[in-house]
Order: C-alpha cells, then structure tokens, then sequence
C-alpha cells in the first residue's frame, strides 16, 4: 500500500454521498449517507485495502491516527512579528461601511479580554477595505458642496440680486432633500453612484427656479404688477417651457437606470436618483420660488447694479463687482449677437461645418481609450517575490 492510497480510501470514506430524492405532498425530500468522521476511533476502523485478502486492512494497521496540525504551508508577519491572519469577507447584499464599523468593535472588545492573557496577544487591523470607499464618498461630497457654492455665486453674478439668488438658490437644499426622501423609499443607499449623481444634478437642480423667478421679476418690475399678481402671471406664463426642460433631462438620464446586465446594476440608482433631483426642483419651481417672489419681492427697482455702485460698502465692493460682471456680460451679448449674425447669412456653410464635425466626431471614437471601469488608485501597493519551484517554506 502507497501513502497516497491510503490518503485517498480515507478522503473518500469520509465524504458525504447522495443517496437520491423523493417526491412528497409537493416537496422534494432529498437524501444522503453521512460519510464524515465524527472521531479518531472511525478513522481507524477505516478500510483501505480489500485486495488478496477475505480480511480488509484498516488504517490501524498500517500507522498510528494522531490529532495534530496540518503541514505549515504559508507564515504571517507584521512589523516582524509572528502573526495569525484572519480575513472578514461580508455577506453579498451587506454594506462594506457597516460591516469594517462592526469588526473594528469586534476588535475592540477582543483587545479588552485579551488583556493580561499570555503571551500578550493583540489583534491588529491590518488592511481596511472601506478606506477607498470612504475616500471616494468624501470626495463625492466635497465636490457637491463645491458645486453648490460655485452655482449659487454663478447665479448671484448673473442675476445681481441678493433676493434671487436666495429664492432660486433653495431649490439646491430642498431637491437634494427631496431626492434623499425618495432614495429612502426606493431602498438606495447612499454610495459612490448616487452622490455622482447628485453631484451631476447640482447644476441643474436651479434651472426651473430662474426661469420661474426671472419671469416674476419681468413682470413685478419692468410690468408694474403686484408682487402676488406677478408670481401668479409669472409661473403660469413659463409653466409649459420649465415642464419640458425637466422631462427633457429626465428623458435622459431615465433610460440609463433601465440598462440590463453588469451596467444596469451600477447605473440604475445613477440615473432614478437624479431623476428623483429634477423632480423635486420641478416642485420647488411651481411652489417655494412663487411663494416667495410673493412674499420676498422687496421694494420695486432696489435691485438695479447700477444704482448700487459707489453707494456704502456694499456698493463699494460686491456692487462694484456685480457692475463690472454686468459690464463684461454685455461685451459678450454683442459677441454673441455677431456671430449669430454671421451664422444666419451663411446657412449652408454653417450646416454642412456641423455635419461634417459630427461625422468627424464619430471617426475619432475608435481611438479613444475603452474600458468597463476607469483605473482606480486605492493608495496601496503589492509587492509579490517569487522563488523557484520546488523551494521551501523555510527558505522562501
């Protein structure tokens, strides 16, 4: 008898075997023979060998079954100490945030039992594998809120009215607020995906409400009315056009959260939450914005940049700015009205430069790099020796 006959008659004894099924009452009883070893008195008694012989040889007879450690085959060190590695792997569904929160006070607890015992053992956390999340959640955030301070000084500078940019600039709070609400009923969470998205949103969360508040403010102050008749007048006269902008984002980014496959897995919480972000700024449009242009109209042509200039320290210095910006934006509106001029004089050549940047545009697409997932650095690094086959532990 081979060593490795005998290892392979125990492997197999042990082993658990199906025995076959069962149909009953519309379940389906499934049966198998229990081969495990329960003790070392069945390893023993274990049959390896039938041949030339009306007595079969049991592992007893050919060595002795001793309970001991299985053969070292890989060593752990930290800091140079010696070291047993347990790995935590989560269960699919569970969050990797919650799971890393509850291990390190595992650990904790852990830390405090082992506390006097011998040899002095300490758990240690080696490698944490929320860290690149946690990194990208804050970096999400951080671009969030700066994408919220630049489009509220954006438009500040635009409309150079302190009451506008207050009225429209509530819609930024009040939408992602809503979209959170309806990210809760949904069963998302907040992640990488979804903080893109509202990341992506920010800019266009204010739109309804500056067109809205815009029109109010033509018809509170270059028509006369009443501060409540203008946001009557106002939002019905733009109702349709902020509609239509809305549903024309959401027509966009809707379909991305029906993708099937791999993708549709990572983009379907991409595309519903900011769907969810324009559906809460088409509501705060027809609502906050109204109420209060209504309400917080102020005087009728205190909000003029000219008549700020110059006039206290407010007129000194964000006043002079706003009056400088204004300045800066009519040079554009005359650039811009000089190329359109030149556009519509020349249809034909300006239709087939736009055919032919599209069709060019298409050429270029091949040689632009393509992959399922950009290259992402996690702040870690690997290094992996190899030594030649054969090589033992002790040397390696």
């Amino acid at each position: 008898l081979s060593g490795t006959m005998v290892a392979a008659r125990i492997a197999a004894a042990g082993q658990d075997v199906p025995l076959g099924k069962y149909d009953q009452a519309g379940k389906e009883v499934v049966f198998r023979a229990l081969g495990e070893f329960k003790d070392l008195k069945e390893i023993e008694n274990t049959a390896v060998s039938f041949f030339g012989n009306d007595v079969p040889v049991s592992v007893s007879q050919v060595g002795r079954v001793v309970d001991t450690l299985v053969d070292e085959k890989t060593r752990t060190f930290v800091n140079g100490n010696p070291t047993v590695l347990l790995q935590v792997f989560r269960q699919s569904g569970s969050n990797t945030i919650q799971v890393v929160d509850s291990v390190k006070k595992r650990v904790e607890k852990l830390n405090d039992e082992f506390k006097g015992a011998p040899g002095a053992p300490k758990v240690t956390l080696i490698r944490d594998g929320s860290k690149p999340i946690r990194a990208n959640v804050e970096d999400v955030k951080e671009t969030i809120f700066l994408g919220i301070l630049l489009t509220v000084l954006v438009v500040f500078f635009f409309l150079g009215s302190g009451r506008s940019t207050f009225i429209t600039g509530l819609a930024l709070p009040n939408s992602l607020i809503g979209a959170f609400i309806l990210m809760s009923l949904c069963g998302f969470t907040v992640n990488v995906m979804t903080l893109l998205a509202l990341s992506l949103a920010v800019g266009l969360l204010v739109d309804d409400a500056i067109v809205v508040r815009e029109n109010i403010f033509r018809h509170y102050h270059e028509l006369g009315k009443t501060p409540l008749q203008a946001a009557i007048d106002g939002t019905k006269e733009v109702s349709l056009a902020v509609i239509a902008t809305t549903l024309t984002v959401i027509a966009v980014f809707g379909p991305i959260a029906f993708v099937q496959g791999v993708v549709g897995q990572f983009f379907k919480e991409f595309g519903l939450t900011i769907c969810f972000a324009m559906l809460i700024s088409l509501f705060d449009a027809f609502t906050m914005a109204p109420m209060l242009s209504a309400y917080f109209a102020g005087k009728r042509g205190e909000e003029s940049v000219s008549k700020m200039v110059g006039k206290g320290i407010y007129g000194n210095t964000i006043g002079r700015l706003l009056f400088l910006f204004n300045v800066f934006q009519e040079k554009l509106e005359n650039l811009y009205e000089r190329i359109l001029k030149f556009t519509i004089k020349r249809p034909v050549i300006i239709l087939l430069s736009a055919v032919g940047i599209f069709f060019g545009s298409m050429f270029l697409t091949k040689y632009v790099p393509k992959t399922f997932l950009p290259a992402q650095d996690f702040g870690e690094f690997l290094v992996a020796l190899d030594l030649p086959p054969g090589s033992s532990l002790d040397s390696m």
